[in-house]
């Protein structure tokens, strides 16, 4: 079996990050639509954290050629 990578673990959390969006739009209560400045947490989610997040994962992890050790 081989051995995790760090591509792999990059891969995982972009999959988590996405699942963020599913499992925020899941919650009791409609606690996603509750509004921050004027725009509902699934907004800021959906637009901003996890974009961001999603880059630094990719251009941290995802990034260049994989080193052979």
């Amino acid at each position: 079996m081989p051995p995790v990578t760090t591509r792999t673990a990059g891969v995982v959390l972009l999959l988590l990050l996405l699942a963020g969006f599913l499992l925020l739009g899941a919650l009791p209560n409609q606690a996603a639509s509750i509004r921050i400045a004027g725009l509902s947490l699934m907004w800021w989610y959906g637009g901003i954290v996890a974009p961001v997040l999603g880059t630094f994962v990719g251009t941290r992890w995802l990034a260049g050629p994989s080193r052979e050790e």
